[in-house]
């Protein structure tokens, strides 16, 4: 009788945990879905390129909303929602009276051009013209927009906070100041995690700011054929001449100038960017007062998920475990107080 009675209650253990665990998983689906949401089609032109968006507001279509974030992407050809990645987001941020904005890169989903082409200078314009979009279509909103971008973001959002612009507020998360050094973190942490030692790195290192520096120099004189120095590299021409174009690209004089609300996060286990040598940096020479805050999360990885899951450098590291975990999760992916912080505060600084 014993056994029997053990049995069944490990039988009902089982049961309940299993429904716990398909709850979840149902939890989490439900933050992809966007079917239910106010959504409005906006296109808007920049640089000579048809750009096409999403414009998702928080409950009934005639509410004014707390904000609206337009979302700045990373590097790498994104559509409006990454691929999925983004909607755990999106839906938070709509529950918390936020609506968002978000487009396609030129040449990606709906929209023209091709984002290889792109200086940073180009997409800050295009955030610019982005954002007069939104203005237009959202006038109850005026007051009250800006930008939430991503690591390559670093090099867009500082340049438009430091200059005459509509934008009310900036969160960047991940956002590396100058590009080689954030080159070399990212080398560094990939070098490190198979199994290169410390002194074996930094020599790597040397080596290659040496060979890549001969490689463009070859490329500005002539001596060396573009689709040679890309196949020495293993890319694209096209992604070459992306490097080559914002390879010095360095934030440092726009952070100083830095005229609005801004909120630069970085995870504390980012792989991607050295979040402590970045966050220094932004210390230094924004010198924030509130309502700017400067700040790096615990257990957080680049775009601010739990690290324990999800700490790989690029998505599609992820074994399929993680991939299950992150649709399972939904919103809850994201290391605790990631989206809280932001979206408090976003509605602290336009008088929610």
């Amino acid at each position: 009788m014993r056994k029997q009675g053990r049995l069944i209650r490990w039988l009902i253990a089982g049961a309940v945990l299993a429904l716990a665990v398909a709850g979840l998983a149902l939890h989490g689906l439900s933050d992809f879905d966007i079917a239910g949401r106010t959504q409005r089609e906006l296109t808007f032109d920049s640089g000579g390129a048809g750009l096409s968006g999403t414009l998702l507001l928080p409950g009934n279509t005639g509410e004014r909303p707390q904000a609206v974030v337009l979302i700045v992407h990373g590097d790498g050809p994104q559509d409006r929602f990454s691929a999925g990645g983004y909607l755990p987001l999106v839906n938070a941020l709509l529950d918390d009276g936020i609506a968002v904005f978000t487009w396609d890169k030129p040449g990606i989903g709906a929209s023209t051009g091709d984002w290889l082409a792109q200086s940073m200078q180009d997409r800050a314009d295009e955030a610019r013209a982005a954002l007069s979009a939104v203005a237009g279509s959202l006038p109850q909103a005026r007051g009250r927009i800006g930008f939430l971008g991503f690591s390559q973001a670093g090099w867009v959002l500082p340049r438009l906070a430091s200059t005459e612009t509509d934008a009310d507020f900036f969160v960047l998360v991940g956002g590396a100041v100058n590009w080689q050094r954030q080159g070399d973190y990212y080398t560094a942490r990939r070098l490190e995690a198979e199994g290169w030692t410390p002194e074996r790195i930094a020599g790597h290192l040397i080596d290659a700011d040496r060979r890549e520096t001969e490689l463009f120099s070859g490329l500005a004189t002539g001596t060396l054929a573009p689709g040679e120095a890309a196949r020495r590299i293993d890319v694209t021409p096209e992604r070459l001449a992306f490097i080559a174009r914002n390879r010095h690209e360095d934030a440092s004089t726009d952070i100083a100038r830095i005229g609005r609300p801004f909120m630069a996060v970085w995870g504390e286990r980012d792989l991607n960017v050295n979040p402590r040598t970045n966050a220094a940096d932004y210390r230094r020479l924004h010198r924030p007062a509130p309502p700017s805050v400067v700040t790096t999360l615990p257990g957080a990885t680049h775009g601010l998920l739990r690290a324990s899951l999800f700490n790989y450098q690029l998505p599609d590291q992820m074994p399929w475990h993680a991939k299950a975990a992150f649709v399972a999760l939904g919103r809850k992916a994201y290391a605790p107080g990631a989206i809280a912080s932001m979206s408090e505060w976003i509605r602290n600084v336009t008088g929610e």
